[in-house]
């Protein structure tokens, strides 16, 4: 099936030679920049109508004058900018990129295709102040039209990122204009969906909230300062996702409609979803996106991606997926960086260099990632820059000289990327089998050590088959292996959750953790596991929290019974919306002194979010139209391979 949008605009012919990167054009032609899905792979189109598949980088621009003495700035290396833009588009033909990407020099002495972030939502006044007042399309009109003017006439611009990082953090949106004052009509439409979820009824909602105090009723919640909550044990976190949807909805309606009058020939190109995505937000933007663009923190030292985020967003969004921004740094670099954080780093550049090339290889590959930008062209100052962010992001470091280890792995990577999506197609999940192998373990697994490389073969051990109701996604991947000693088990996957938001004292409760439940009968009855992240303040990042693990053993009667976690189970040191987790079964807590090849099990696993938000499971598989059976125990088999 074929699905195209065409955008009129004039120029840019001496682009179409990037069209070869992807192969022949698709049926049909026009002016101007789109996006096309042949065959099931979405693609952007060039003016004319050519396919390509954007490599880009982000900040292609000449540095900040105020920190060239101790990081990247043109005038160091090159006598004006006329001269900067020619090597700096050589550099990155050269090196297989064909895309400028956010924060980039909009110069016309560049060819580049570009695309702009315009923070079009923050300048507009759209997130934290009233999004839902009679006048906000207006003022969003005339904020769009002031930050689309110089970019209206240059010929490469493809599009426009609305905004950076927008979280969509559904508890805060709640938070804020809940304690609004009457006179805001955010206030009024938030406190208008809680009084008619509840039908009125205040005891409905007490089984839900805690208000704060002074706080008896729907009248009073129209004061400025109301705040509502979570009660452990109730389902108001649905209530929340409700609110979510309709402020990221109105956002969405609002900045497409802004472009649309001002700039009717440019894609609108979403906001760059922060590493991560609220599923309610993504359905609201159904109809108001062009392209949707998130960045991302690749998972593992190795380049591993893990495929529940794109594929989920492949059901959410009937749009191509532009990742704004992928990075890999190394400790080991010149521009004296000390990558002060959780975003991706490792130790050398070798390592760098095939963590980075392995990523852009495993994004291509997602039919529906129609473009892949790196962060960013040079490294960041040394010190840091203004936010004190101090990352060798850079494809150059600071003196301007190119990493050419990194280089030379990811320039392959790049000119291989269309190529390896055109055969997208092929990378189908097969039905869940009758009988699920479970792969040995490819070397010995440390759950001390923090990391996930003794995971070699993460395609062979991923279990694919995980289940949720419409119309939400899975939110993350369990992969399993097995070795004498028992059953291995490691899960990714994205929860955001404001741990402020939970009325209890004391730990926090047991029945709010993110949870991995396992049931596993190997031959000596059946067994139920639970393990359970506890949140507690970050040790390393202020204002964070990290999970602690606490493994359990779920008894016949449903009590939980302590198991020992030491040398069973590690939390990977990444910060929320991040969950990072690995463990293992030992064969003596399923009854058996050890496990072997050919032994049969019956397993059943679920994931559950914080505050019981969504569960999702692998069972049984579906037996006839309509049936559910994931409630119900799937057989496996230890291969012995």
């Amino acid at each position: 099936m074929k699905k195209s949008f065409r955008f009129l605009f004039s120029g840019l012919a001496a682009l179409l030679c990037l069209a070869v990167l992807a192969g022949p054009a698709p049926a049909g032609s026009a002016e101007g920049f789109g996006t096309v899905r042949e065959s099931g792979v979405w693609w952007l189109t060039l003016p004319g109508g050519p396919r390509f598949f954007s490599m880009g980088v982000n900040t292609v621009n000449g540095g900040d004058k105020k920190t060239r003495d101790r990081g990247y700035y043109f005038e160091n290396f090159y006598p004006d900018q006329a001269a900067w833009a020619a090597d700096t588009q050589k550099r990155l033909y050269a090196w297989g990129f064909n895309t400028r990407g956010g924060w980039s020099d909009p110069t016309k002495a560049m060819t580049l295709p570009m695309v702009p972030e315009i923070d079009l939502g923050r300048n507009a006044r759209l997130h934290w102040f009233d999004p839902f007042a009679p006048d906000a399309l207006e003022l969003t009109i005339a904020k769009a039209r002031e930050l689309t003017a110089p970019y209206r006439d240059n010929p490469a611009v493809i599009g426009y990122f609305t905004d950076n990082e927008v979280g969509w953090w559904n508890a805060p949106l709640f938070k804020w204009y809940l304690g609004n004052e009457w006179a805001s009509y955010a206030k009024r439409h938030v406190w208008r969906m809680v009084y008619d979820h509840y039908q009125g009824k205040w005891d409905k909602l007490l089984a839900d909230f805690v208000p704060a105090v002074g706080y008896n009723s729907f009248e009073d919640l129209q004061k400025g300062g109301a705040e509502l909550k979570l009660r452990p044990g109730g389902r108001g976190i649905a209530l929340i996702n409700k609110v979510t949807a309709a402020c990221a909805g109105r956002y969405y309606e609002l900045v497409f409609k802004a472009l649309r009058a001002v700039d009717p020939g440019r894609l609108v190109m979403g906001a760059r979803l922060p590493l991560y995505y609220n599923q309610d937000a993504v359905l609201a933007s159904r109809g108001f996106l062009d392209v949707l663009s998130t960045n991302y923190n690749v998972d593992t030292p190795d380049g591993w991606v893990a495929p529940y985020y794109f594929d989920g967003l492949a059901k959410l969004t009937d749009t191509p997926v532009l990742i704004s921004e992928f990075f890999f740094a190394a400790n080991e670099n010149r521009s004296g960086n000390v990558n002060n954080g959780h975003l991706m780093h490792v130790a050398t550049q070798a390592e760098r260099a095939t963590g980075a090339s392995a990523a852009v290889r495993h994004f291509a590959a997602f039919p529906n990632v129609a473009a892949v930008h790196w962060f960013q062209y040079y490294d960041e100052p040394t010190g840091g820059r203004g936010d004190g962010e101090d990352f060798n992001m850079g494809l150059v470091d600071i003196h301007n000289a190119p990493y050419e280890t990194l280089l030379a792995a990811m320039a392959p990577a790049n000119r291989e990327a269309p190529a390896i999506h055109a055969a997208s197609p092929a990378r189908t999940t097969p039905p869940q089998p009758a009988v699920v192998p479970i792969h040995r373990a490819a070397a010995p697994v440390s759950l001390t050590d923090g990391a996930l490389a003794d995971w070699p073969d993460k395609a062979g051990t991923r279990l694919p088959w995980l289940r949720i109701p419409a119309p939400h996604v899975p939110f993350g991947d369990v992969h399993m292996s097995w070795s004498q000693d028992g059953l291995n088990l490691f899960h990714l996957a994205q929860n955001y959750a404001d741990l402020f938001l939970l009325a209890y004292e004391g730990e926090f409760p047991i029945s709010e953790t993110y949870q991995l439940q396992i049931e596993v009968d190997a031959g000596a009855g059946l067994r139920r596991f639970a393990a359970c992240l506890l949140p507690q303040p970050h040790r390393k990042y202020p204002g964070r929290f990290e999970l602690v693990p606490r493994l359990f053993r779920i008894e016949d009667d449903g009590r939980l019974t302590r198991i020992d976690e030491t040398g069973l189970v590690q939390v990977l040191d990444k910060p929320l919306p991040h969950i990072a987790l690995e463990m293992r079964l030992p064969a003596k807590e399923l009854g058996l002194a050890k496990l072997s090849p050919g032994q049969g099990l019956s397993l059943r696993i679920s994931a559950t979010t914080f505050y019981r938000e969504m569960t999702m499971t692998l069972g049984a598989p579906a037996q006839g139209r309509g049936k559910k059976d994931a409630d119900k125990p799937f057989a496996a088999i230890l291969a012995d391979k």
